[in-house]
């Protein structure tokens, strides 16, 4: 009994080592140099298209004090985005103050 669980148990952590690959990343505060950006505006770290015509895939940061890094990485599929946007500003602006009440105190 003992040797089977102990099989099952190689067998399981020996499929599992490839999964390791699919994970993401983990943000990089390194990446993105906030010291020459205006505070409450954006940065594109990056840009391409889907297979999906008219779709994008984008990442950029939303810079503000007010965010706990002091940026918000946003990972986004759809239409392009206009970063001038007004209510794009708006949303980022409330997301960031609502991520900052989920980080515990220091």
């Amino acid at each position: 009994m003992i040797r089977k669980i102990a099989v099952v148990g190689v067998l399981m952590s020996t499929l599992s080592l490839p999964l390791g690959a699919y994970g993401q990343a983990p943000r990089r505060s390194e990446d993105i140099n906030t010291a020459n950006v205006p505070q409450h505006s954006f940065v594109i770290i990056s840009e391409e298209e889907t297979e999906i015509p008219g779709y994008v895939h984008q990442k950029y940061a939303y810079v503000s004090q007010g965010c706990p890094a002091g940026f918000q990485v946003i990972d986004y599929y759809g239409a392009p985005l206009d970063l001038n946007d007004a209510s794009l500003l708006v949303r980022e602006r409330a997301l960031c103050s609502d991520s900052s009440w989920d980080t515990p105190d220091d």
